[in-house]
């Protein structure tokens, strides 16, 4: 179970020199990311889940929280479908 979302970032661009972090430019990036759950932790009334966004050699992760139903589908499935309901995740395909 994954999701297929075209996201855009936008941010600094920093290279790493033997004298340290360099800021080097304002970026922005358009990614087809594939989006998966990696884990998910909680209680009985809430949970957490560890989401990645990859694309080749990019990728990063971000937390949701959620509620759980305990009489629900497994966790990561209720993960995915917290994350279907969210405005970022407007148009992502399932994959």
């Amino acid at each position: 179970m994954a999701l297929r979302k075209i996201i855009s970032l936008s941010g600094k661009s920093f290279v790493q020199t033997e004298f340290g972090l360099i800021e080097t430019s304002d970026t922005n990036i358009e990614m087809s990311a594939y989006v998966k759950v990696e884990t998910v932790s909680g209680t009985k009334a809430d949970a957490s889940a560890n989401v990645s966004f990859a694309d080749g050699n990019k990728k990063f992760i971000k937390t949701y929280k959620f509620n759980v139903d305990l009489e629900g589908a497994n966790y990561i499935a209720q993960a995915y479908k917290h994350l279907k309901t969210l405005p970022e995740f407007e148009n992502a395909i399932d994959c």
